[in-house]
């Protein structure tokens, strides 16, 4: 059994005209989300072994800030495919860093989303109905696989959490 982790990232504040998307910094409320979250993750004992990243630097944040609440030593793997990518990419990343049971990847909306409903042909339900509504800026999704990460395809992930982030 494995399990994936997608995670959107933190709220960032909106670009000004001298900042590229690409260079958002989170929001103080993104962070305080991050931290509840981390509390959440630790009392669930739901942690990832490895983190795979877009390389802007709102999802970076993201990634060390929720490291650090959650206090773990873990790999994060910057693929610069995952800032521009679609769901197809999302996967590939995935399968290219299956190398762990417990994987996390940090992204950005609308891929995210597109992978999680794409993955997940069942699920906790109400979890399930909080995915189907929407993905928010630092939700996780937890998605169980029989298998490994290498063989994951769309429909074969059990969606075990959904919760709101905030």
């Amino acid at each position: 059994m494995s399990r994936l982790f997608l995670l959107r990232h933190a709220k960032a504040q909106w670009a000004k005209p001298s900042t590229k998307d690409f260079d958002r910094p989170l929001e103080e409320e993104g962070i305080a989300s991050l931290e509840n979250l981390a509390q959440a993750m630790q009392k669930a004992g739901t942690l990832p072994e490895c983190i795979v990243l877009s390389a802007s630097h709102r999802t970076r944040q993201t990634a060390e800030i929720l490291v650090e609440c959650l206090g773990i030593d873990v790999e994060m793997i910057i693929d610069d495919t995952i800032y521009s990518g679609g769901a197809a990419e999302y996967l590939q990343s995935i399968k290219n860093n299956a190398g762990s049971r417990q994987l996390m990847l940090v992204g950005h909306n609308p891929s995210i989303e597109d992978l999680a409903l794409a993955l997940c042909n069942d699920g906790h339900e109400p979890s399930m109905a909080r995915l189907e509504a929407g993905f928010p800026t630092a939700a996780l999704a937890i998605i169980a696989f029989d298998g490994p990460l290498s063989d994951i395809a769309p429909g074969k992930g059990y969606l075990e959490s959904f919760p709101h982030p905030h």
